[in-house]
């Protein structure tokens, strides 16, 4: 599963950056158990928007996830957790690689939540960045 979720995050990382506004891309609970579609993060407005093209995330069933433009679209940052996993994973595009975040506070039960707690994580590196980081978390 931690390869769907560092796919996940790396694939929505390559195309965006953060903002302000804050989006659940993929939520567990509204998939049932199915893979399908997420919901887009906002696009299109340069010093506004990281993602200039819109994209169509495809959610993994057991994966949440969240990202948040950076400040004028300067970077986008991500926070996702397997609702099977022990950790979250935080990562953002000004310099920052996908890593481990937090351990969970259930073990196999990760939540939204946790994941919007790593994005938030990750928005922080983002700003602290400069281009030049490279992590987000002490999780393992």
């Amino acid at each position: 599963m931690k390869k769907v979720v560092y796919a996940s995050m790396l694939a929505v990382g390559a195309f965006l950056s953060f903002g302000a506004q804050a989006v659940t891309i993929c939520d567990a609970a509204k998939l049932g158990g199915k893979s399908g579609a997420g919901v887009a993060p906002a696009s299109g407005t340069a010093g506004t928007n990281f993602m200039v093209r819109a994209i169509t995330p495809n959610c993994s069933a057991n994966v949440n996830m969240d990202g948040q433009d950076g400040t004028s679209g300067a970077w986008f940052a991500v926070g996702a957790a397997s609702v099977k996993g022990a950790n979250t994973f935080a990562g953002h595009t000004n310099g920052g690689a996908v890593s481990p975040s937090a351990k969970c506070a259930v073990p196999g039960g990760c939540t939204l939540g946790e994941a919007t707690t790593a994005m938030g994580v990750a928005n922080t590196a983002a700003q602290n960045a400069g281009g030049t980081g490279t992590g987000t978390g002490t999780g393992t």
